[in-house]
């Protein structure tokens, strides 16, 4: 059998990644669509992008916005619109620290710590609705086996 026979000859362990990939991205859908519930219910109008800025602010705490920017792996101008929008609904609070001028500090508000709260809570409740059929020794078993697969 070689590379080039085509699609009906791969070996069983291609076709187990591939099944097991498919698995993965369809549950991701779902886990995803659960969470982007959560945040329409409650998040008064931000995205998920704008959300994940939030949840790393909260995880680096006080930080500048070159660095959330690298954290989340976009440009700076896009961290920068995003703070703009974040700014407006009063979840997180820029200043200028030091005597540096350029050099903006981001802190995430009490508003925005409690909107994370509560998408986290509303997003777990209907994650475990979801995940109720499967025993928690299966779920601990898929967990370890997707932690060996992430670096």
């Amino acid at each position: 059998m070689t590379a080039l026979s085509g699609p009906s000859t791969r070996s069983a362990s291609s076709d187990g990644a591939i099944a097991f990939v498919e698995a993965i991205d369809a549950a991701q859908s779902v886990l995803r669509a659960i969470g982007d519930h959560a945040l329409n219910d409650l998040g008064g109008g931000i995205t998920t992008t704008q959300l994940r800025l939030l949840d790393r602010l909260e995880r680096l705490g006080e930080s500048r916005l070159i660095d959330l920017a690298d954290a989340l792996s976009i440009a700076p101008s896009t961290a920068t619109r995003l703070c703009d929008t974040l700014a407006e609904h009063q979840l997180i609070v820029r200043h200028r620290r030091g005597r540096d001028r350029r050099e903006l500090q981001i802190v995430l508000t009490d508003a925005g710590t409690k909107l994370l709260e509560a998408v986290r809570r509303q997003t777990v409740a209907e994650w475990t609705r979801a995940l109720d059929r499967i025993s928690e020794h299966d779920l601990l078993y898929v967990a370890r086996v997707l932690a060996d697969i992430t670096p």
